[in-house]
């Protein structure tokens, strides 16, 4: 892929798994919604949540997004350091929300309220990319 394809994917709401070290030395991988804004991800994560911790830690993690229009399978892992950033509902979970969901983001951010409200805490993290590798195979 190109830089244009890869800049392309990364502005999509495309599946993606976002990788760590936990304190045990255990890698981790666990799904969740991210946004490129301006050359970087930026992603929520519950503070008390495992991934929450080891970002904090290590200060670095790996992302990689991915799609399978099937034949053709394409993905882009990016890895970097990673910093905490002011959590912001509406910027943050808000545009996630309406960049993966579209109409349905507007429920989905009432049951965040609705969490936060209960006491429930986000972080906000962004990944500054060193690394990136873009792949596109035809599977078959």
């Amino acid at each position: 892929m190109d830089a244009d394809e890869i800049e392309e994917l990364l502005r999509r709401p495309n599946d993606a798994v976002l990788s760590v070290v936990l304190a045990s030395g255990r890698a981790m991988g666990t799904p969740v919604w991210f946004r490129w804004v301006d050359g970087v991800a930026r992603f929520q994560s519950p503070t008390t949540s495992a991934k929450t911790a080891a970002l904090r830690a290590t200060g670095r993690a790996s992302l990689c997004i991915h799609e399978q229009p099937l034949p053709v399978a394409r993905y882009v892992t990016i890895e970097g350091p990673v910093r905490e950033v002011a959590f912001d509902l509406d910027a943050d979970i808000g545009a996630a929300a309406r960049h993966y969901l579209g109409a349905g983001a507007q429920d989905f951010v009432a049951q965040i309220e609705r969490a936060l409200a209960a006491g429930r805490q986000w972080a906000s993290f962004e990944l500054d990319p060193t690394s990136v590798i873009a792949r596109s195979q035809t599977l078959g």
